[in-house]
């Protein structure tokens, strides 16, 4: 299992040098959080820009888009280092990449109308193309009758392979499982099967006879041809067939190898599954007036292309999961090597829930995939949304591995994220909860208990506590370094403050405190006939966050992603000057 350790991008669009640590384990999604203008895109950018030999920038994607700028790319597996610059690539010699973004394009047709040119501006999707060139119609060398007079005195014993040549499905399996290249060598494979079935044809009896000896004394030796016995288990897997026959099937596939027009045959049979899959798969999610479907395009180099209609005319979701699905089949196409990475750039910020659920289903099919291939893929969604806020994000065999791409290592941690770890102990979680993370009037005190746990004693006061969280909250507003989780918990004391003291019944005021949660507080003050502004409201997605602590969950990261966003804090700044 190889970890993608870091990830360094140089002059790409709008990153001009960035280092990520990423510690990624394959076969696990991976969800890419960073703001928007952060550089995302420009990772995405990066990656698609690679060729075999090189980065193939277009200058207006140089950093600052300067040509001068040049793009650089260094990715790391368990110590290994490998580089792509705008002269070299030796990140293709050991792992294939794919990007998927955005495909709708602004663009403007212009018509002259009595001397005037007027022009009509649109968003259309740009065509996606599934096959760059449609193979020549070819045919597999194979008779039955000839392999059984190839193999010699006993080919009665071989089953017809003819279904073999006709199963899409296990010809994709083989092209993905089984190097053919090894039926051609004389020693590791010819000169082995030779005696092999040499010794069959000394047999006497019938089929079934012959075959029962085979089972008993041959077919450890052709487990022995290791590619063979894979080819043959690959053949009990999806025929059902018993071990002799899958063998002896084997056996004729393997001789199909090493015919002139193998490649030929099965890069079009390979090319009618996909085709086949494209068209079904848009039958089955094209819910528009419109028709979408596979289209081959050009008159000599034909490619198989989707045309899909102009953006205001199929909605978004539809179009972004139609053209998510065909590329994804077109990197199942691309990708060759044991290690691949697919990069989903931020097209998905506004798919509905059923659409995500598509997404994570398509996603964890070409996961398992690769596991069954024993190879390794690392499926990347670029993102500036935080995935505990998608309800739908619901992976569960494989863990999602979360990377805030702003984390700021120099920054330090949050003194209040020790109390956090330790709020449940239960010499202080009544209180805590209570007087420290909520609003109450009257002072709570557990300094001596505070003491006793390591965590500041004059904080277990916590009129004192608040003092060091507003402390905390007057920093963010200035733009010096700050606590996060004070700077939440200053948040969240000053609106339930606010809705507490506008209620004039002293029952509503003690039934306050027994409410849990903060936007429960201010609903039953609203049920009290108080008018809580919208933006109390709207700071919930920085209240609201689950302070407690669970292993080693990164609490502070996402958090700071949201108090960076130029709406929150200005939201936050009236708040606290009203």
């Amino acid at each position: 299992m190889r970890k993608l350790s870091t990830l360094s991008i140089t002059n790409i669009k709008g990153i001009s040098g960035k280092t990520f640590q990423l510690d990624l384990f394959p076969n696990k999604p991976s969800v890419f959080v960073a703001p928007n203008g952060f550089g995302k895109s420009s990772i995405a950018c990066g990656f698609k820009s690679l060729n075999n030999s090189r980065i193939n920038l277009d200058e207006r994607n140089h950093h600052n888009g300067n040509s001068a700028n040049l793009p650089e790319i260094k990715i790391t597996f368990d110590g290994t280092e490998y580089t792509a610059t705008n002269s070299s690539n030796s990140i293709s010699s050991f792992l294939d990449c794919y990007v998927i973004n955005n495909s709708v394009i602004p663009k403007a047709v212009s018509r002259n109308m009595g001397g005037f040119s007027v022009a009509t501006a649109s968003l259309e999707v740009s065509s996606v193309t599934l096959i760059d060139t449609i193979p020549e119609k070819c045919d597999f060398e194979y008779s039955t009758s000839g392999a059984k007079t190839e193999f010699g005195a006993n080919g009665k014993i071989l089953p017809n392979a003819t279904s073999l040549l006709s199963d899409l499905e296990f010809l994709y399996l083989f092209d993905k499982e089984i190097d053919p290249l090894v039926f051609a060598k004389v020693r590791s494979y010819k000169e082995p099967i030779k005696v092999v079935i040499k010794e069959a044809n000394q047999q006497a009896g019938t089929a079934a006879q012959i075959k029962q000896w085979i089972g008993t004394n041959i077919l450890p030796k052709l487990a022995e041809i290791s590619e063979l016995d894979k080819l043959a288990k690959l053949i009990k897997r999806t025929h059902g067939s018993d071990a002799v026959d899958s063998h002896l099937l084997a056996i004729q596939f393997a001789d199909v190898t090493q015919t002139n027009t193998f490649n030929g045959a099965l890069s079009y049979k390979l090319y009618l599954r996909d085709k086949a899959f494209f068209d079904q798969l848009l039958a089955s999610f094209n819910t528009s007036r419109h028709l979408i479907e596979t289209k081959e395009s050009g008159k000599l180099k034909k490619s198989l292309v989707i045309n899909f209609p102009k953006a205001d005319e199929v909605s978004n979701g539809q179009r972004d999961i139609l053209t998510f699905i065909a590329h994804i089949q077109r990197a199942r196409r691309r990708f060759k090597k044991t290690n691949c990475i697919l990069i989903v750039d931020e097209i998905f910020d506004y798919l509905d829930d059923a659409n995500l659920v598509a997404f994570q289903y398509y996603i964890t099919q070409i996961i398992e995939e690769f596991k069954a291939q024993g190879r390794n893929i690392y499926p990347i969604l670029l993102t500036h949304l935080d995935p505990g806020y998608f309800n739908h994000f619901c992976f569960n065999k494989h863990r999602l591995q979360i990377r805030y791409l702003s984390k700021d290592p120099s920054l330090g941690t949050s003194a209040v994220h020790k109390l956090v770890k330790l709020r449940e102990e239960a010499t202080i979680a009544a209180t805590v909860s209570r007087y420290h993370f909520h609003y109450h009037p009257q002072e709570g005190n557990v300094e001596s208990e505070f003491s006793g746990l390591g965590i500041k004693k004059s904080w277990g006061r916590s009129h004192e506590f608040y003092k060091y969280i507003d402390d905390e909250i007057a920093k963010y507003m200035r733009g010096d370094d700050y606590d996060s989780i004070a700077v939440l918990l200053s948040i969240r004391i000053k609106i339930e403050k606010f809705a507490f003291e506008k209620l004039l019944d002293a029952q509503h005021e003690s039934d306050f405190h027994d409410v849990h949660g903060t936007r429960k507080k201010l609903e039953f003050c609203a049920e009290h006939g108080i008018d809580i502004p919208e933006t109390h409201y709207l700071l919930g997605i920085i209240y609201n966050d689950d302070l407690h602590s669970k292993g080693d969950r990164d609490i502070e990261t996402p958090l700071r992603s949201k108090l960076q966003n130029v709406t929150i804090k200005k939201i936050i700044a009236e708040l606290f000057i009203q």
